[in-house]
């Protein structure tokens, strides 16, 4: 079972409970498009003290970073998991090869007194205790599960929160409510989690708030609805999401379940610029441990730019792949609004591959390059959008 699935009587407990109200602090959301609480290369360079962007398109994020795997879907024994965080991130570390573990147990189950009384502060001393900057970058998380469609308790979706300092309210039957807490804390990353593993767990449709667009920035494709498709859903209805492929761990077995990686492009492997990756879209997911794929605009605008007033009618897409282990590449295929398949590239099968597409720029767009490997794995890169 991929996320808890809370039976009635589960939820009669819970909700028998008093509702602990405990804010994650801060005032409105943080406009993730003007990089107000970045320090790499900004969206629009309004609010940094780092390379101004004023020479270049607007939004368009610059920079040198190289790409790190990790798994940021993970549950122990804090929730409905196995074993301690400590354990997911020595296990992950040790066994799963990961350069990026995230602990993030179920919300509901982090307030409750069992194994454990103060689980929230101590999965973070955890990973504070196993965080080695530049090798090894820990941190924790939770994931939000309480929005249903009453009487019959249908979930709504489950949702990963990043950064915040304090966990959001134990309840929140209705996911509205939930959005308006990712969207008063400024510092939060919100992901959606595991799209379409039941009929219902599509966000009613994705329905589109955006308040909230500036801190839900990840998407991910594990799980077992047709999540290539529910992204493109996301995509068109105006949220800025970039893919993710975490492994949800319910067992003892953080990196090593399976090949499924999330990728991000950082300048370090530190924390903060993790933070940096995420609020500036600048991930991929990939089916294959040791993949990555990357996707620049113009030569310089990396993947998940949002290019704002942008004033020639083509741009110039870059997407390069590589693969560790030498498993082949057959195609680069480029997609645009609507799942619409505009252009692709042969890669013959080499493990290394890169590709050029020149498109039109006539109205307001995005693009997403997508790597299929000869074996049936694929990649995809974080989009780009483009507004005239």
């Amino acid at each position: 079972m991929r996320a808890i699935k809370l039976a009635v009587p589960f939820m009669a407990l819970i909700l028998g409970l008093l509702f602990l109200v405990v804010g994650c602090g801060g005032g409105g959301g943080n406009n993730g498009d003007d990089d107000a609480a970045d320090d790499d290369a900004a969206d629009d360079d309004a609010a940094d003290d780092d390379a101004a962007d004023d020479d270049t398109e607007q939004g368009c994020v610059e920079g040198d970073f190289n790409p790190y795997w990790g798994d940021l879907h993970a549950h122990t024994s804090y929730s409905d998991g196995e074993e301690t965080p400590a354990d997911a991130f020595a296990y992950a570390r040790d066994v799963g090869q990961l350069d990026i573990m995230v602990v993030t147990d179920h919300l509901e189950q982090l307030y409750l007194p069992f194994p454990t009384t103060n689980k929230w502060e101590k999965c973070h001393e955890q990973a504070d205790a196993a965080y080695e900057p530049g090798t090894y970058l820990t941190d924790c998380g939770f994931e939000y599960g309480s929005g249903f469609i009453l009487p019959l308790f249908q979930s709504t979706g489950h949702n990963n929160v990043f950064f915040s300092a304090d966990l959001f309210p134990m309840i929140q039957l209705d996911f509205h409510d939930f959005y308006n807490s990712l969207a008063q804390c400024a510092a939060c990353i919100g992901q959606f989690n595991h799209p379409g593993d039941s009929d219902h767990q599509n966000w009613n449709n994705f329905e589109y708030f955006a308040d909230v667009d500036e801190n839900m920035n990840l998407f991910e494709f594990n799980g077992d609805g047709p999540t290539w498709d529910m992204f493109f859903e996301a995509l068109d209805v105006g949220w800025h999401v970039s893919p993710m492929n975490n492994q949800d761990n319910h067992s003892a077995d953080w990196g090593a379940k399976n090949e499924d990686r999330s990728g991000f492009y950082l300048a370090d492997l530190t924390r903060e610029d993790l933070y940096n990756a995420m609020k500036d879209r600048r991930s991929f997911m990939s089916y294959d441990k040791d993949a990555s794929i990357k996707m620049m605009a113009n030569t310089k605008c990396w993947m998940g730019s949002i290019i704002k007033s942008y004033q020639t009618q083509t741009v110039s897409l870059a997407v390069e792949v590589f693969d560790g282990d030498g498993d082949g590449y057959a195609t680069i295929e480029l997609y645009g609004p609507g799942k619409m398949l505009l252009d692709s590239a042969d890669c013959g099968g080499q493990d290394t591959c890169s590709a050029q597409f020149d498109e039109d720029v006539l109205s307001p767009t995005y693009f997403v390059a997508r790597a299929n490997q000869t074996d049936g794995d694929f990649l995809v890169s974080a989009p780009i959008w483009i507004e005239p």
